[in-house]
């Protein structure tokens, strides 16, 4: 027998108060919505919690343990997104399936939802922009344009072998073409949804300016609060807000991804925020927020860096060692000078950001030096690699009483905060989520 709609949302357990307010929110205005959380994570400590959890098995990806590994878990928890939305579908007989993304709160029922599935539609979707950004702030039209037409922090499918056809498509695709990579084109699961138009006859986009209301839109829909006390986008009623980029505990960051709002000029949007992130906190963040990502260190307990997932081998064998010999010793592939190593590790990291490339170009010395003394003072911290990286860069072992790094020369001094300010603006990796 088919079932009604589910909603669902996935996440790791560091971000199940967000959930646990994303279901309650729900609830209060959906009240027989059937709601489950999709694990990215390891399921150790999750007993208590109130909502229903599906764990990864039971998604039966026989690269599931491929993917934890080769994806951050950016990557990993949407990558799977098509998979969980087939098991609802499919493997529980849901008429329908509705993702929202863990930081989102609602404000009001789906009706739009509902009378698209009963006009025809196979799958909803809601645009970023309803109209172009016209001022110089960040996101762009650019910005929209590199991570994706549609934002997938909400979407929506019925079980019509047309919608069933497009998630195995769009799941093959992700087992391993789910990579933030903007410059191949690719950013996780989002990029690949621009098909939808052309794969998808029955699509339907919603252009409810009250759907999916955020920092990349917020300019063209204003919130504000009735009389009556309904929240308004624009004209049109508020119906989720996705606080994409909020930071727990501080609400005086509008949203971390972005710099055209401040918790100033954000109007009645701000209000938001602050009670949002009360609802957080009071939904236990201190306590998930703790719990550390299952997949985020080999069996050896050394960190996972993003750049060690990247290795063409990598399979669910990965957990195993950290090879950290063969990733912090000099690359073949970069031109060496004594006091100035480049690391595969280090030479990794270098080619996966176009910031870096574009302010220490590795093909002169003077660039290797300013790289080098970047990743010595910022780059081994900021990449994950940790003192391991560290040894690797000074091509020795740590040791008590050893001296400590080089001083970066006072031409560096002044030169790294300038070629990283104009250039970290462009590394919007992850925006939009």
């Amino acid at each position: 027998m088919k079932l009604a709609t589910a909603y669902f949302t996935i996440c790791a357990r560091n971000y199940l108060a967000f959930a646990a307010t994303l279901a309650e929110s729900l609830r209060a205005k959906e009240p027989n919505a059937t709601f489950f959380v999709f694990l990215a994570d390891d399921t150790e400590g999750t007993e208590a919690f109130p909502e229903t959890i599906i764990p990864m098995s039971a998604l039966g990806l026989p690269e599931i343990g491929s993917m934890q590994f080769r994806y951050t878990l950016l990557e990993f928890a949407t990558a799977i997104k098509p998979a969980c939305l087939l098991h609802l579908l499919r493997g529980r007989n849901f008429t329908h399936a509705v993702y929202l993304d863990p930081d989102i709160q609602v404000f009001a029922p789906f009706g739009a939802v509902r009378e698209a599935f009963a006009a025809g539609a196979s799958c909803v979707l809601t645009p970023h922009l309803l109209q172009p950004l016209e001022d110089n702030g960040t996101p762009s039209d650019l910005h929209i344009l590199a991570s994706g037409t549609f934002n997938l922090g909400f979407c929506a499918f019925d079980a019509s072998i047309e919608s069933l056809s497009y998630l195995s498509w769009w799941q093959d695709r992700l087992i391993d073409q789910g990579y933030n990579a903007l410059e191949q084109g690719l950013f996780v699961d989002q990029k690949w949804m621009d098909f939808a138009p052309s794969f998808l006859s029955r699509l339907h986009i919603l252009r409810d300016p009250g759907y999916n209301v955020a920092y990349w839109n917020l300019a063209h829909r204003p919130v504000k609060q009735a009389e009556n006390g309904t929240w308004m986008a624009g004209e049109a009623k508020l119906i989720f807000f996705h606080f994409s980029g909020v930071v727990p505990g501080n609400p005086s960051v509008f949203s971390k991804h972005q710099d055209r709002f401040t918790a100033e000029n954000a109007g009645a949007a701000s209000r938001l925020v602050t009670a949002y992130l009360a609802r957080v906190s009071e939904n236990g963040h201190n306590h998930w927020s703790g719990i550390p990502y299952a997949y985020g260190k080999f069996l050896d307990g050394s960190p996972i860096a993003p750049m060690m997932r990247r290795r063409p081998d990598a399979g669910a064998q990965g957990f195993t060692q950290s090879d950290a010999s063969w990733w912090h010793a000099p690359s073949e592939r970069a031109d060496q000078a004594p006091g100035v190593i480049i690391t595969r590790f280090m030479l990794a990291l270098h080619e996966s950001r176009p910031d870096l490339r574009a302010a220490f170009p590795l093909s002169s010395g003077r660039g290797r030096a300013a790289f080098h003394a970047w990743f010595l003072t910022h780059g081994y911290t900021e990449s994950g690699g940790g003192e391991a990286a560290l040894e690797g860069a000074l091509g020795r072992s740590l040791r008590a009483g050893a001296a400590p790094p080089p001083k970066i020369p006072a031409w560096l001094s002044k030169l790294l905060p300038s070629a990283l300010r104009t250039r970290l603006k462009s590394a919007f990796v992850r925006m939009f989520r």
